[in-house]
């Protein structure tokens, strides 16, 4: 099957919604926990984890070119080493799908469906994410063009409207308690930089593979700079109380009032960030399929589809069975996604490129 390609500017959409499409809501919330009022300053420290990213797996791309990670990891581990790395992507991908739709339930029942069965929302939102990730990547990137600018718009007119709202004192005193906590802050986010791991899947759909590295680092500053201006917002609206809410941003939103004349005007605005959590799952899904196809050798990732949709369908309703609430959630976002981030995302693309520069070191000294 004939592949589409990603413009450069659909390839920056795509990354920047697979990370910020749910996260906008909760990214206060997490550094709140350990660095209160300084949540701000650990959103600045987490990008380094997304540039590193970057840098090492665009160098892979430039080595390794029409190449996703799994197929570039045979070449450079061989059959049977590169097993491991091709199930860990597989086994994060599938956790992270699960993982993403659990939140966009969660968020669509607390914001509008309250009553309605999850699992009633769990086939709805399948049946629009599996349609777009059966599509392809090129259909997922149109649907992005269309709704980052409204997301952008709509984000900008929340930061106006809550200006009279902000406490400046709500930042004070800065760096309070050292830099630990900051830190400690850090890691959260740092995990969601992570989620560019995508770009290792993403790069060889690119019909300018060259501008690869550029798109992605214009990627990493839109994102710290959402990040930065929600956690800001929320800080200086919410205060102390941001680390209470379990998705801050939606609070804030539902805060807004114009005078006596626009109350609760959040049904404008919440329909298009919760649309940009599909697009998300969309990509997740599409990414999924696509590692998974690679694995097993198979051109076509639509051939496998249908079978990842039934077993992250299954795996979400598990989760959500299982762990009910938003408890066992902050549980995995705070000990195992930094870590399972940590690795995906830098550890192993560190090492693969480690080891081919090794590699390649040595035949060009013996040659």
């Amino acid at each position: 099957m004939k592949t589409e390609k990603l413009s450069p500017w659909q390839f920056i959409i795509i990354t920047c919604v697979s990370v910020l499409g749910t996260e906008i809501f909760n990214i206060a919330a997490f550094p709140a926990q350990f660095a209160k009022q300084d949540a701000w300053l650990s959103v600045l420290i987490a990008p380094i984890s997304g540039v590193w990213c970057i840098l090492v797996t665009t160098s892979l791309a430039a080595r390794y070119p029409n190449m996703t990670i799994i197929e570039y990891s045979r070449r450079i581990l061989g059959k049977w080493l590169s097993k491991i790395v091709e199930m860990y992507y597989l086994s994060v991908l599938f956790v992270y799908t699960c993982v993403i739709s659990k939140v966009i339930i969660d968020l669509i029942v607390l914001i509008s469906h309250p009553l309605t069965p999850h699992v009633v929302i769990l086939i709805m939102l399948f049946s629009v994410c599996g349609i777009a990730a059966w599509y392809g990547i090129a259909v997922i990137g149109r649907c992005g063009e269309i709704i980052f600018p409204i997301m952008i718009v709509i984000a900008l007119l929340i930061l106006l409207f809550t200006i009279r709202d902000w406490d400046s004192l709500y930042l004070r005193p800065v760096a309070e308690h050292g830099l630990l906590p900051i830190l400690r802050g850090a890691a959260v986010p740092s995990g969601w930089h992570g989620e560019l791991m995508l770009t290792a899947f993403l790069i060889p759909l690119l019909n300018q593979p060259g501008k690869a590295r550029k798109a992605s680092l214009y990627t990493t500053v839109i994102i710290t700079l959402f990040m930065l201006k929600t956690v800001l917002e929320c800080t200086l609206v919410e205060g102390p109380l941001v680390s209470k809410f379990p998705f801050p941003y939606a609070a804030v939103i539902r805060y807004i009032s114009l005078g006596d004349v626009l109350e609760r005007i959040d049904p404008v605005f919440l329909p298009i960030w919760v649309s940009a959590g599909f697009l998300k799952l969309a990509t997740f899904l599409f990414v999924t399929c696509l590692c998974l196809s690679r694995i097993c050798h198979v051109n076509n990732q639509r051939t496998v589809t249908l079978p990842v949709m039934l077993v992250i369908f299954v795996g979400t309703l598990w989760t959500m069975k299982s762990a009910p609430g938003m408890d066992a959630l902050l549980q995995f976002y705070f000990y195992s996604f930094p870590v399972a981030s940590f690795i995906a995302a830098n550890l192993i693309p560190s090492l693969l490129l480690g080891i081919d520069w090794i590699r390649s070191a040595w035949r060009v000294a013996h040659d």
